[in-house]
């Protein structure tokens, strides 16, 4: 049988954990007597998380950005220099295209707004991450957290 791969542990790889995933999450959440206290939405976080995990599609958009990540580091990326990545330039939108694909796939058009939240004002774990796995992070906890309080 041939072995899978499993995207907590790649993600771990990369110095991003479920906790600072949570975390992350939590900068941002908005709380609401409907959703249960602080210890409830982590719990809830955390299931939801799993569950993302485990979606194939979700999967493929991340592990998208991890190569294209590294692609960057290495100056694959044609018409893009390696100090020109670095530098997170504007004009290179496709981070921010694959976050947002990540978040509405997660939770629809309302996580496009999330989204949008998360990448002005980079919480957590997000400004501690690279150009492009920025928004690709950043767009799978807002799609999650959108889940979550939907």
């Amino acid at each position: 049988m041939e072995k899978t791969v499993n995207l907590e542990k790649r993600l771990v790889k990369e110095g991003i954990n479920l906790e600072d995933l949570i975390n992350t999450a939590l900068e941002m959440y908005i709380p609401h007597p409907k959703l249960g206290t602080k210890e409830e939405m982590v719990r809830k976080l955390r299931e939801e998380f799993k569950k993302t995990f485990q979606d194939v599609n979700v999967c493929a958009l991340v592990i998208a950005g991890l190569y294209l990540e590294e692609a960057g580091k290495k100056g694959l990326i044609p018409g893009l220099s390696r100090e020109e990545y670095k530098k997170d330039p504007v004009h290179l939108i496709a981070d921010e295209l694959l976050g947002i694909q990540i978040a509405q796939y997660i939770a629809g058009s309302r996580a496009l707004f999330e989204f949008e939240r998360f990448d002005k004002k980079k919480p957590g774990i997000l400004k501690k991450l690279p150009p492009i796995m920025d928004d690709v992070i950043g767009g799978l906890i807002a799609g999650v957290l959108v889940k979550v309080c939907s």
